[in-house]
């Protein structure tokens, strides 16, 4: 493709992939057919063994990172792909997530108008060639594909944009399996910002035909991930409105002393003889 990559990109699309010849180019394809082409790419490699670099060198990439096979980490490949990028935002998409629509990037953007949103995910679909439990939980999820879900907790990294300027203050957790995503979406919510599941920004997703675990392969991790970090964000919380509480204590008792403390002065000012301040006419000085 002819398409240069912006210098100064609103946004930039980190990619983690491993052996995505399958999907990759018309993945691809679709991202540079967006509304909207002010983002760069930027690829985390760990150790594909197919075309997949090789496909990759047919667009407008800016920057592919290698990472070794046994190096790989969910978080840590996301963490070096945003070190490296240039943008204000931050995309992420699996090597195999296909956007569903042309305007799918322009319509998420158009979430960040709120100042307190830290995020937007979105839901995904099978790829025909997906495995049956995903399709059969295609048939239970459908409904709710179709909401628009605010302080939404369950943001995936399959197909997400955050704030870099968040990111830098908690960037994904590299001591994680999984969940990276989970973890960082309670945490923003935890501090007061907002993330938005919008199915204007769906993908078609699913990992049938390359290979990779199923929905339903990776369940029980996801579940044991996700309440270790429920029991993290319990304690967060818990410590933040112990703090919370303390200060407020405090402030009321600093306020309380210091008025104790004026009242105080004022007598003491008052009970003193005039010539301690040097004439008959001189008042004790005025403590608010």
């Amino acid at each position: 493709m002819k398409l240069k990559f912006p210098k100064s990109p609103t946004t930039s699309w980190v990619i983690r992939t491993k052996n995505e010849e399958i999907w990759f180019g018309e993945v691809l394809k679709t991202l540079f057919m967006q509304s909207r082409l002010d983002f760069e790419v930027i690829i985390v490699d760990s150790g594909s063994k197919d075309n997949t670099l090789q496909i990759a060198k047919d667009f407008p990439v800016r920057k592919i990172i290698n990472v070794p096979e046994k190096d790989f980490n969910f978080s840590y490949a996301l963490n070096l792909g945003i070190k490296e990028s240039w943008g204000k935002y931050i995309g992420i998409i699996s090597g195999h997530s296909f956007p569903v629509s042309r305007t799918w990037y322009q319509n998420a953007m158009e979430n960040f108008a709120d100042p307190k949103m830290a995020a937007v995910t979105g839901h995904y679909t099978a790829f025909p060639d997906g495995s049956l439990d995903e399709k059969l939980g295609d048939l239970y999820f459908d409904f709710k594909r179709l909401e628009k879900k605010f302080y939404c907790k369950w943001m995936t990294n399959t197909n997400a944009i955050v704030r870099k300027d968040l990111w830098e203050k908690y960037p994904f957790d590299e001591r994680l399996e999984e969940c990276e995503d989970y973890d960082w979406a309670c945490e923003m919510i935890t501090r007061g910002w907002n993330i938005v599941k919008d199915p204007k920004f769906n993908v078609y997703h699913s990992h049938g035909g390359i290979g990779r675990p199923t929905y339903n392969d990776r369940v029980p991790t996801w579940r044991r991930v996700c309440a270790l970090i429920d029991k993290k964000t319990d304690r967060v919380n818990h410590i933040r409105s112990c703090l919370k509480k303390f200060f407020k204590n405090f402030c009321v008792f600093l306020h309380s002393f210091l008025r104790r403390l004026s009242a105080n002065l004022n007598f003491a000012f008052a009970a003193l003889p005039a010539e301690h301040f040097g004439s008959a006419q001189c008042k004790a000085p005025y403590v608010p």
